[in-house]
């Protein structure tokens, strides 16, 4: 299983025991990016830990009362499996940042690892995710959930001042830009309302950041992005790419991500090439944007049910792309990111920043007024506490496989072979592409 796992790490180590006649074992795959896998004793036991987390003490303090429960009450991106002696348990944080899936295969073996391909070595049919937030337990072959209560709610909106929430989340962002983001990262910079918002904060702290861009050749959003990083006074350096290169670098982005879903492989290849030049640039740590479409009402669809009058069933979908975003935004991006010797901190997924957002009001994030629609109302209004150009703040949401060209090259090369184009990204599954971080 390690052997097959090689993108989580080139460096493996594994611990076996007995429990109640059971042999356990727990293996890990330890990567150049991350100094935060490994392995812990913890009295009779060990947990192997994948991730970080923005506070180290009290992290300590929780394997050491032997209490896995309360790693899940803390800020970070992580998941963990330990061996007790009732079995092997295993947890994610609660909005699901690390990947980590359970299933089980022949000779009656049931199992956890971070990659699908992991399971798929000893057999095992439809490999699901360790749900967000939740301790699942192995024994008897079964899997069981035994800890539920840090999985997230959607809770009760409140009332809160335009002008406190905006202090609050530039607040929060600074909290965890300071504690989870080093010096010198990577920022994937689209010149975007999020990625703007994330490098002059990451300024501000003195991370010391360098802007990275991608496009395809002459995408007028690559002159957009280096106008916004003159303004702010940041290095910016610009990939750009052909649609040759995006073809070609299918058959591995597909072998990463471990998906053939065409929305997310159409996102995923431009973090792909950001994270590529990250790695080239001698970068440890690529800074994303992810979750703030989701907290914040970025998407066209929470527009378009709020404009028919529905504010309720706005706030339901913006909870469920909420939960859905381990799936499509996390895992594929921290696959991507680790396979090329890369952590990736995503502020906005900071949990009391999380917390707070969900409170919020949903006309602070979706504004309508009159016939004009804002998404991401509060954020903008941040954005000009910034100091941030006016072309930032009014900037609509644009999909990065949309802003990047990206899909425009997946459609018109689909069209070409004839295929629609979940035909097109499909037929390059069972394509093993080049390991990159390999070369690197």
């Amino acid at each position: 299983m390690l052997k097959a796992m090689w993108r989580r790490g080139t460096r493996t180590q594994s611990y076996i025991t007995r429990a109640k006649g059971s042999c356990i074992g727990i293996g890990i795959c330890e990567s150049l990016a991350s100094a935060s896998r490994g392995f812990h004793l913890t009295g009779n036991n060990v947990i192997a830990l994948d991730g970080f987390f923005y506070e180290k003490e009290p992290v300590k303090a929780r394997i050491r009362g032997e209490d896995l429960g309360k790693l899940l009450e803390l800020p970070g991106a992580f998941s963990f499996l330990s061996q007790t002696e009732n079995g092997l348990v295993a947890g994610r944080d609660p909005i699901g940042q690390k990947p980590l899936y359970h299933g089980s295969g022949s000779e009656d073996i049931s199992a956890f690892a971070s990659l699908r391909e992991g399971l798929d070595r000893i057999g095992a049919e439809d490999p699901q995710p360790v749900p967000a937030g939740t301790i699942l337990a192995c024994s008897g072959g079964g899997f069981e959930q035994v800890d539920t209560s840090h999985q997230l709610k959607k809770p009760l909106e409140t009332v809160v001042a335009e002008a406190d929430a905006v202090r609050k989340i530039q607040d929060l962002l600074i909290e965890a830009v300071s504690k989870g983001v080093p010096e010198r990262p990577g920022i994937a910079f689209s010149g975007g309302l999020d990625s703007a918002i994330v490098a002059a904060v990451a300024k501000e702290c003195g991370k010391n950041p360098e802007l990275i861009t991608v496009g395809m050749e002459g995408q007028p959003e690559l002159d957009h992005a280096h106008r916004i990083a003159a303004e702010l006074g940041l290095p910016v350096t610009i990939r750009e790419f052909t649609a040759d290169e995006v073809v070609d670098s299918l058959p591995e982005v597909v072998s990463i991500v471990e998906t053939v879903d065409p929305v997310v492989v159409g996102v995923s290849i431009p973090v792909y090439f950001a994270c590529r030049k990250a790695r080239e640039l001698g970068r440890k740590v690529i800074v994303a944007g992810q979750m703030s479409d989701e907290l914040f009402g970025g998407y066209a669809r929470f527009e378009e049910i709020a404009a028919e009058g529905k504010p309720d069933d706005t706030t339901e979908e913006m909870w469920r792309s909420v939960l859905a975003a381990s799936t499509n935004d996390f895992e594929p991006g921290d696959k991507i990111a680790i396979s090329l010797g890369l952590e990736m901190r995503c502020p906005f997924a900071y949990l009391p920043l999380v917390g707070y957002a969900l409170r919020l009001p949903l006309s602070l994030k979706v504004r309508i007024s009159g016939e004009k629609t804002a998404r991401k109302y509060v954020l903008r209004k941040l954005a000009a506490r910034l100091r941030l150009p006016d072309s930032v703040v009014d900037r609509p949401k644009k999909a990065v496989q949309y802003s990047s060209g990206v899909q425009k090259v997946l459609l018109k090369e689909a069209k070409r072979r004839k295929l629609s184009l979940g035909e097109f990204v499909s037929s390059f599954a069972n394509q093993q592409g080049t390991s990159l971080h390999k070369k690197l």
